[in-house]
């Protein structure tokens, strides 16, 4: 690293930041427009939290380009330029923080839904609160402080507690749904095969916003006066975006493969309803099952079928 010159070190990770964003915008506008022509019948809430993000995605996307138009365009070959805040005090930290925590909060409040535990509901709401609220503070830090240069000795303790609290709660939350989506299975073939593909989801989703915040944070706290951590600092507010957005379109995947011949062929063990809760899920109504478990957009009914009967075709389909 010694021999990049300085410039390329400041110039460098904010070309490969606001690239990254913009592609993974566009991967959001279509994660959006998948969601909206599926047509699914969720609470005014969740579509509020879907929109508002993207909204607020948007909006991140916008100042970020202002900024770098300021920086490597208007300001090429000023060095000062480089060195300016602009609106990256809240369109990298605080906006990130936002979306992170309202995720966050929602993956809590499905994991309660499922778990009925408090605590543990309670737990990752608080982490996602307290970090979403470093995030905030980071950026009012460096918005009043207007020191590029000193932001990693400036910002050190509220860049942690953001950074490494956004990670820990993604852990908790792979770990918890990995959990009790695992309990879940029935030993039918094609319900376990639809959480198979839910808990992958969940791993996947779920482990690659906290592998991106580890990373940022070493690379804020290890390599000084550079932008390194930039990069994943562009990229972590678009994979939290995108990985929710993954989580409900999914629905449309488990759809379809609960219309596959497999199903069809154990519908004397299941039967499946298109009645849709409030919460956005899909109601699997499983015979010679007693629990209720509810996660990922899935809700295990508590009210089995006695009779094994075939169900009509047309309740055979999903909230799609």
């Amino acid at each position: 690293m010694a021999d990049v010159p300085p410039t390329i070190q400041l110039t460098g990770p904010l070309v490969l930041g606001y690239q990254f964003n913009w592609g993974l915008y566009g991967v959001l506008a279509t994660q959006l427009y998948t969601y909206h022509q599926a047509g699914f019948r969720d609470s005014r809430l969740i579509k509020s939290i879907v929109y508002g993000i993207f909204v607020v995605e948007t909006l991140q996307l916008v100042m970020a380009t202002h900024d770098s138009f300021h920086t490597l365009a208007l300001g090429w070959g000023n060095f000062s330029d480089l060195l300016q805040v602009w609106f990256t005090w809240f369109d990298l930290p605080f906006l990130t923080g936002l979306t992170s925590a309202t995720i966050q909060c929602f993956y809590a409040w499905r994991i309660f839904v499922l778990s009925k535990s408090y605590v543990l509901a309670i737990t990752i709401a608080a982490i996602a609160l307290v970090q979403g609220a470093a995030a905030m503070a980071e950026g009012l830090q460096i918005f009043i402080s207007q020191n590029v240069p000193g932001t990693q000795t400036d910002t050190f303790k509220t860049t942690a507690v953001w950074l490494g609290g956004t990670a820990l709660c993604d852990i908790i939350i792979c770990c918890a749904m990995f959990y009790f989506l695992s309990k879940s299975r029935t030993g039918f073939r094609a319900t376990d095969s639809l959480l198979n593909m839910l808990i992958r989801i969940t791993i996947e989703t779920g482990m690659i916003t906290a592998v991106i915040a580890i990373i940022e944070l070493t690379l804020f706290l290890t390599f000084k006066h550079n932008f390194y951590h930039v990069v994943p600092a562009f990229m972590l507010s678009k994979l939290y975006s995108n990985s929710f957005l993954v989580l409900l379109n999914s629905r449309i995947i488990t759809s379809k493969r609960l219309t596959t011949s497999e199903t069809f062929q154990s519908l004397t063990e299941i039967s499946i309803s298109r009645e849709t809760n409030r919460t956005g899920g899909m109601k699997l109504e499983l015979a010679h099952r007693t629990s209720t478990d509810n996660i990922a957009m899935v809700d295990f009914s508590n009210n089995p079928k006695k009779t094994h009967q075939n169900p009509p075709h047309d309740r055979v389909l999903c909230d799609v």
